[in-house]
C-alpha cells in the first residue's frame, strides 16, 4: 500500500468503465479491499479508500473495504476524510468471553478424539485472560505436552509456561526491540498501571520530566505500534500483556 497513488486508486474502484468492477457486477459478485493494521496508512492513502467507497456508494458499485486496527482506527480516518464516519460500520474485537474462549480451547480437541481435565483447561482460560491469541498459544504448547488424552493440569501448567516463554522471546521482544532506551523509559512508567490506561501527565511525573519533553516518545511509540491514544492525554499499550513484560526485563 505504500506510495499509493489516490487518483488511480478512486479511478480503479469507482470508474464504471473498469474491467474489475464491470467483471464483478457480470458475476454477481463484488470487489473487496482487505487492509490489516489499517491505522499505519497515511492520511491520503486513508483519504484515497475513503473517496472510493463514497464515490462506488453512489455508482451502486459492489466494493467494500474491510479493515483491521487500533480502536484509534475511526478517529484517524475522521481525520484523513470528514465524512468517514458514514461510510464504515465499526465493530469492536476485544476479549473473548469465559464460555467463548472454552469452545476455542476445547472444540478443537474434541474434534481430534481428545479432551482436556477441568482443570486443565481452566488453568490456560486464566492465563489467556480471554485473548485469542494467548488460548491459541498456550493451548498449542500444553497439546504438544501431553503424552495422551485427557490434556492434564500438570501439562497444562508446562504448556503455560511453554507459551509465555515463547511470547516473551517473539510477541512480546519484538515489540520491546523496536523501541530506543528513551522510548523503553515511557513504556516502563506506562507498565506501573498495568495493562489499562495510563495518563499522559503521570508518566511524565513518573519520569520526572515535563510533557513537552516526551512528546517525541510518545509519537514515535505510537507510529511503531507500540502505543495508542484511546482519547486526549491517555495512552495505552496495543497489546495484552505487555505490562507484565515489561516488568520481567532488567534495567539496563
Amino acid at each position: 500500500m505504500a506510495g499509493l497513488d489516490a487518483t488511480a486508486l478512486i479511478g480503479l474502484l469507482a470508474d464504471p468503465h473498469r474491467r474489475r468492477t464491470v467483471a464483478a457486477i457480470e458475476l454477481g459478485a463484488g470487489v473487496a479491499l482487505f487492509v490489516d493494521e489499517m491505522q499505519h496508512l497515511s492520511g491520503p492513502e486513508l483519504a484515497a479508500i475513503s473517496q472510493a467507497c463514497h464515490e462506488a456508494g453512489q455508482q451502486n458499485k459492489p466494493f467494500h473495504v474491510v479493515g483491521a486496527g487500533l480502536p484509534s482506527l475511526p478517529g484517524i480516518l475522521a481525520d484523513a476524510r470528514s465524512y468517514a464516519e458514514r461510510l464504515y460500520e465499526f465493530m469492536r474485537v476485544d476479549r473473548l468471553s469465559r464460555d467463548e474462549a472454552m469452545d476455542a480451547l476445547v472444540k478443537p480437541a474434541e474434534g481430534e478424539g481428545a479432551r482436556w481435565d477441568d482443570d486443565a483447561a481452566s488453568a490456560v482460560l486464566d492465563a489467556a485472560d480471554g485473548y485469542p491469541y494467548f488460548v491459541q498459544e498456550f493451548g498449542k504448547a500444553s497439546w504438544d505436552v501431553a503424552a495422551a488424552s485427557p490434556i492434564t493440569i500438570r501439562d497444562a501448567v508446562e504448556g503455560v509456561r511453554i507459551g509465555r516463554s515463547r511470547l516473551d522471546e517473539g510477541f512480546f521482544r519484538s515489540r520491546w526491540d523496536r523501541a530506543t532506551p528513551g522510548e523503553r523509559d515511557y513504556l516502563r512508567a506506562m507498565a506501573e498501571d498495568g495493562d489499562g490506561t495510563s495518563s499522559s501527565g503521570e508518566v511524565a511525573r513518573r519520569l520526572n520530566k515535563k510533557l513537552s519533553q516526551l512528546g517525541p516518545a510518545r509519537a514515535n511509540l505510537i507510529a511503531k505500534g507500540l502505543v495508542y491514544a484511546p482519547e486526549h492525554g491517555v495512552v495505552a499499550f496495543t497489546v495484552p500483556g505487555m505490562a507484565d513484560f515489561i516488568a520481567r526485563q532488567p534495567r539496563s
